[in-house]
């Protein structure tokens, strides 16, 4: 926040001034105050989503006292008024495009509130904030920046004269050539449909992937070790102790806690995960820690594809399989990739798993999926003793007795205490067989039952040992029967992969009715859910943006030219994306680590249909005043943009300077980066 203030200070007090860079500067945390009250009043903390919405808003709050900075500092250049005269003027002539184009942003974030799902509250701090911080920045420039102006400006008004500078002098030599000239006006038009095509066919074809949102970078890795059914606690201890041979040897790991046999303690995404179930030998999870942020260069993405090969290769030398899982940065899921398969109430669940097999066998053979999984114990069984009744009768031995028996060589039982000295508590003496000697039915056989003639009778005299099928766990959800199918994604966009499963699966459909639903428990549907309230969001601001255009001008057809800055801009942010990962996608461990279009980068675009559209208000406004005082329109469309260049250059350059710290966060940066290619293409063309 602090990076970005002085950016755009500095930015107003070189092309304007250190006065007037002052006076901009005392308007921000006048702003920011009243916001912060209302935050108070509103019962919201401050929050990394509450920082990042004003470091985001501070290039616009800044665009009202810019615009009247800069129009009281044209009109003290003139020195044609006395300076309270000058000021009030400058303010008045502003003052009805400051507001429309102030309500625009404004209208543009509110339809945020109404984004549904998990995503919700955690977009409406910045829904909440950022028109706040726009109103409380009509106020300022309205009472605290004429002020100002007035006391610091005052001593140095009319020492310059009114010429304009040569950056206006080349662009009325430009605009005037494409007023009068077909060759500019073509090779404009030409840009803008270049432009415009290359956004289309970049969305068309996957060239720019997209993603509900960016991987955070965290300071914590969680690694899930599932050794097959029957697996020994200690041969799932050995395959732990390799790992946490391999990650000693890391030197971004500070440090690691391993959870042989039973779950780790809970978070969020543990429990959303259903980590609270894995206390079972053959289940393991490691999670591991990182130095901090600012002391390494990876990202913790980045050292996760790192370390995918060399622990995915130690966990099958101990055929288990691993999951490597990031704390994800928005709401948790159960995994990246969800299938859920369902069959007809004929079908059997064995039926429903062997489907499920077959998806998960399609799934890894699809480029950048990883991790893949069934939810489904593998078929086992279960060593079941048969009582001869006739035989233990004859000994005088009981059911119970041999039930006693069995129990006490599985599972052993106390027996005596010891009272050791130095103790507080006696120690408990349990019998047990080893467990070396307890695997078998051969073993178990040997124990011996006291008959009722005092004589051991072998539990294999009384009756015999079988194997049976052991019954696993059957999940269910809405009242189905349903197999989970689950993987993540390394290196290529989970939509890409579920559109090609879902391909797939319509070509060569799964036998007797078995669907494969991919919109449960997976990013899929919450990515669906999010970028359709966000298109409905985006269509809202432009409704409420055109009719409070309809109602500032009183015209239904120059509203729509004052939006055309919207498309303009829109056009400049999949090209810009997709520059993005020709210079910063650097594979790591094997695997692309590419720039995604995310849920932040749609906010925005949304964004960017209110800031655009004041630039195009304040200037079009100008020509309607200079239309109205007799000029011609050629005449009107030169001197406006003349006039009007430099406030839009530096409302522009702060919004951007505004959002270019925005990019160093791994989870905010699409909006960042939405806004600053959307203003470049923008204001460009307007």
């Amino acid at each position: 926040l602090t990076l970005a203030i002085v950016t755009v200070v500095a930015l107003v007090a070189f092309a304007l001034g250190a006065r007037e860079g002052l006076i901009v500067a005392a308007a921000v945390p006048v702003t920011f105050a009243l916001t912060l009250a209302f935050n108070l009043l509103a019962g919201y903390s401050i929050n990394r989503v509450t920082l990042f919405a004003l470091v985001l808003v501070l290039g616009l709050v800044c665009d009202d006292p810019i615009v009247d900075v800069e129009n009281i500092h044209r009109h003290f250049k003139r020195a044609k008024q006395a300076p309270l005269e000058a000021v009030i003027a400058a303010v008045n002539e502003v003052r009805p495009p400051v507001i429309v184009a102030t309500l625009a942003v404004i209208l543009s974030f509110l339809p945020l509130f109404f984004i549904t799902g998990m995503m919700g509250p955690y977009m409406r701090p910045m829904a909440f904030n950022v028109p706040v911080a726009m109103a409380m920045s009509l106020v300022v420039a309205f009472t605290v920046t004429p002020w100002m102006s007035y006391k610091l400006l005052k001593p140095h008004a009319g020492a310059h004269d009114d010429g304009d500078g040569p950056l206006e002098r080349v662009y009325t030599r430009w605009l005037r050539a494409l007023l009068e000239r077909k060759t500019p006006r073509r090779a404009l038009w030409a840009s803008i449909a270049i432009c415009a095509a290359l956004a289309v066919g970049l969305g068309a074809t996957g060239a720019v992937p997209l993603k509900m949102l960016p991987y955070d970078n965290k300071s914590e890795l969680d690694l899930v070790l599932d050794l097959p059914e029957g697996a020994t606690l200690e041969a799932t201890d050995a395959a732990v102790r390799d790992i946490e041979a391999r990650l000693a040897t890391v030197a971004e790991v500070t440090d690691f806690e391993s959870f042989v046999g039973t779950s780790s303690p809970i978070d969020f995404n543990g429990l959303v995960r259903r980590y609270n179930l894995r206390a079972s030998p053959e289940l393991a999870q490691v999670r591991v820690r990182l130095v901090n942020k600012g002391l390494r260069e990876q990202q913790s993405h980045e050292i996760a594809l790192r370390l995918r090969k060399d622990l995915d290769g130690l966990a099958q030398k101990h055929g288990a399989s691993l999951k490597i899982v990031e704390l994800p940065p928005g709401p948790p899921v159960l995994a990246t990739l969800v299938a859920e398969v369902r069959g007809p109430a004929e079908r059997t669940y064995e039926e429903l798993v062997d489907a499920a097999r077959r998806v998960a066998l399609q799934l890894r053979a699809e480029r950048g999926a990883v991790d893949v999984d069934v939810m489904a114990e593998a078929p086992r069984t279960r060593l079941e003793f048969e009582l001869d009744k006739e035989k233990a009768a004859l000994h005088g031995i009981s059911n119970a007795e041999v039930t006693r028996t069995l129990a006490l060589g599985l599972s052993g039982a106390g027996v005596a205490t010891v009272h050791e000295p130095g103790e507080r508590r006696p120690l408990l003496l349990k019998v047990g067989l080893d467990r070396v000697h307890r695997g078998g039915a051969e073993e178990l056989g040997r124990l011996g039952v006291k008959g009722s003639d005092g004589a051991l009778v072998s539990i294999a005299e009384l009756g015999r040992f079988r194997a049976a099928p052991q019954d696993g766990p059957i999940y269910h959800k809405d009242l189905q029967r349903t197999v989970f199918v689950v993987g993540d994604v390394a290196g290529r966009p989970p939509a890409e992969i579920v559109l090609a499963m879902q391909g797939a699966l319509a070509r060569d459909a799964l036998p007797g009715g078995v669907t494969a639903d991919w919109s449960g428990e997976g990013e899929w549907q919450i990515t669906l859910d999010v970028f359709r309230d966000l298109g409905l969001a985006f269509a809202g601001a432009l409704i409420g943006i055109y009719v409070l255009l309809v109602m500032q001008t009183h015209s239904f057809l120059l509203p729509l030219v004052v939006m055309l800055s919207i498309p303009l801009g829109a056009i400049g942010i999949l090209p810009g994306f997709w520059i993005l990962n020709l210079l910063r996608d650097d594979p790591v461990g094997g695997f692309a680590t590419p720039v995604y279009f995310t849920a932040t980068g749609m906010i925005g675009m949304i964004a960017l249909a209110g800031i655009v559209v004041r630039n195009s208000i304040i200037l079009i406004d100008f020509m309607r005043e200079r239309e109205a005082q007799g000029a011609t329109v050629e005449a009107a469309v030169i001197e406006s943009g003349s006039k009007r260049l430099r406030p839009i250059l530096l409302t522009a350059g702060a919004a951007m300077l505004g959002a270019w710290p925005i990019t160093l966060d791994p989870i905010f940066s699409g909006l960042a980066w939405s806004l600053i290619f959307g203003l470049v293409a923008s204001t460009g063309f307007t």
